[in-house]
Parts: structure tokens; C-alpha cells; sequence
């Protein structure tokens, strides 16, 4: 957005919310403000003397994105739904503001109405939620950061089923699926990388399909599927826990093949009974004995 005015330009971005997110005073000096937005490219003063907004400071820091004409399709959709079709929706969300502060809300947001079931531990009540809220947080992250700007008309969007959530965004992965876990970082989007990782929201290390395996396998939780949708669109999606028999092969394969991925990464071994733990099984349900891994697969 171009040619505003100071207190324009001024009263489109939350640039006090991104001060508090650098954990940085805020400053009393409105020149010192500008100089610091300036410095981000979050704006800049044009040949008119007036002010611009550019789309990386409206995408990190607006207040609204809906007031930007060529970012509105960019808010965040967060949609819930009762079972596990789209037919029967409860409610949709949008979540419109900038994307530095926004991932904590959306994440939160998430976490309150995902399945949660009460269990006792140690005589005490315990609320367990359905899905680890690191494989949500990384796999937000990706779907924010590494969607493909120049691509119209769709919103990165997070869907709720009571077995699975999927986040899906435009634009192909930017590496082969199959080497998702042991691949170079890289982005579609660095600058806006570069900022979320100021915010705290990633870390530009690579690391987010590793932190998402390593928190499905020790929580007995099957492994991301990662899709590739006609070289348009990304789909991770993440599974609820279910039990061992009513897994297909095709889940079974996938996690064992992560989690060895993983292994090989850190430089470690995998043994049999490592991919036994992390698929729950070789245990004794109702008098009769799993399957081993090696017949599962």
C-alpha cells in the first residue's frame, strides 16, 4: 500500500506487538519507530516524500490484512469440523492479522478444540489432547512460511477432523518428499523466514519435519503424510493415536521409513525393537501377541 501519510501508514501496522515479540522496549520516539520499520523493509519513504507499506511489513506486522488488497488471501483459515468428512462443518475461523504474532494464536486456538480426553496419573486428573502441539506449531510454521506468494486465490488452512488435522498451502515442496527429514534448509520465502525466526516461530535450521517425527514416535503417534498435490499445493497432515490393527501397511511403512530417517540424521542406529516402541507394538492385547515389524511391513 503507497503514498500514506505518517500516521496512516502508522495506524496499519501493530508495530508494538512486534516490539514486544523482539522483547524490546518501545520506543516513545516515533522517528525511532520508523527507522526500526525501515530497517525490517517493513516500509519506505518513496520519491513523493509519502510512506509505503511493502507486502513483507503488511504480511509480518498489519494489524488487518484484509485492508491490503493484494494480501487478503493470505489470512490464516482455521476450519473445524464434527467428524471426519468436510461435509459436516462446526466452525470456521479467519484469522486476519500478521503473521509474526499470529502463529501463537492460531496454535493455541488449535490446541482448545482438538479431541481431549481426562485420565488419572497418580491420583490426579490429567486433560491429554489428541495431537502433540509441536507436530502443530512446526507444521503451521511451514505452511506460513514456505507458501507460494506469487500463486492467487487460495489461504494457507489448517483443517480439524476428529482423526487427523491437515495443513495444506500453495506452492510444491521445494524438496523431494522422501528426503523431507535429511535435506538442506531451504525457503520459498527467506526474508519472511528471516523475520519468524527473529519472532522466535522457527529456527531456519531444517530442523521442523525432524522436531514432528521425534514427537510422533515417542508419543506412539503415526508419522506425518506429506503430499505433494499436482506440483500447486502442499498437504501434511497429522494423525490422531489409533490402535496397531486398524493402521494400513501403508502408515505402518511410512512411519518406520521417518523414523529411520531420523536415526540416520543424528548418526544413530534403529534396532527392530526401536521401531517396535515407536508403533506400539509387540505388546499383549486381549490375550494374543502383535505382530513384529517385520511382518507389519
Amino acid at each position: 500500500m503507497g503514498n500514506l501519510n505518517e500516521d496512516e501508514m502508522v495506524s496499519l501496522l501493530d508495530y508494538s506487538k512486534y516490539y514486544d515479540k523482539l522483547e524490546m522496549p518501545i520506543t516513545r520516539n516515533r522517528d525511532k519507530v520508523l527507522e526500526d520499520l525501515q530497517h525490517e523493509k517493513f516500509i519506505m519513504k518513496n520519491d513523493a516524500g509519502t510512506w509505503d507499506i511493502t507486502n513483507m511489513g503488511a504480511l509480518m506486522i498489519a494489524k488487518d490484512l484484509k485492508k491490503f488488497e493484494y494480501l487478503h488471501r493470505r489470512t490464516v483459515r482455521v476450519i473445524w469440523y464434527k467428524e471426519n468428512s468436510r461435509l459436516d462443518a462446526i466452525r470456521e475461523k479467519e484469522f486476519c492479522a500478521g503473521y509474526a504474532f499470529l502463529h501463537e494464536e492460531i496454535v493455541q486456538y488449535i490446541m482448545t478444540i482438538i479431541p481431549q480426553e481426562e485420565v488419572i496419573v497418580d491420583a490426579t486428573r490429567k486433560s491429554v489432547v489428541s495431537f502433540h502441539e509441536i507436530g502443530i506449531r512446526e507444521s503451521l510454521a511451514n505452511a506460513m512460511i514456505h507458501q507460494d506468494l506469487q500463486q492467487r486465490g487460495t489461504n494457507p488452512m489448517v483443517e480439524v477432523f476428529k482423526n487427523r488435522i491437515e495443513f495444506s498451502n500453495a506452492g510444491a515442496p521445494l524438496v523431494a518428499i522422501e528426503r523431507i527429514v535429511d535435506s538442506v534448509p531451504v525457503s520459498k520465502n527467506e526474508n519472511i523466514a528471516g523475520v519468524m525466526h527473529k519472532c522466535g516461530i522457527c529456527e531456519e535450521r531444517g530442523s521442523g519435519y525432524d522436531k514432528i517425527v521425534e514427537a510422533t514416535g515417542k508419543n506412539e503417534l503415526l508419522a506425518p503424510r506429506i503430499e505433494n498435490q499436482n506440483n500447486q499445493f502442499t498437504k501434511v497432515i497429522l494423525f490422531v493415536k489409533v490402535p496397531f490393527e486398524l493402521t494400513t501397511k501403508e502408515d505402518r511403512m511410512r512411519t518406520c521409513y521417518m523414523q529411520a530417517c531420523l536415526a540416520y540424521v543424528n548418526f544413530e542406529g534403529i534396532s527392530n525393537s526401536d521401531i517396535r516402541k515407536n508403533i506400539w507394538i509387540g505388546r499383549k492385547r486381549e490375550g494374543k501377541s502383535i505382530l513384529t515389524s517385520y511382518q507389519c511391513c
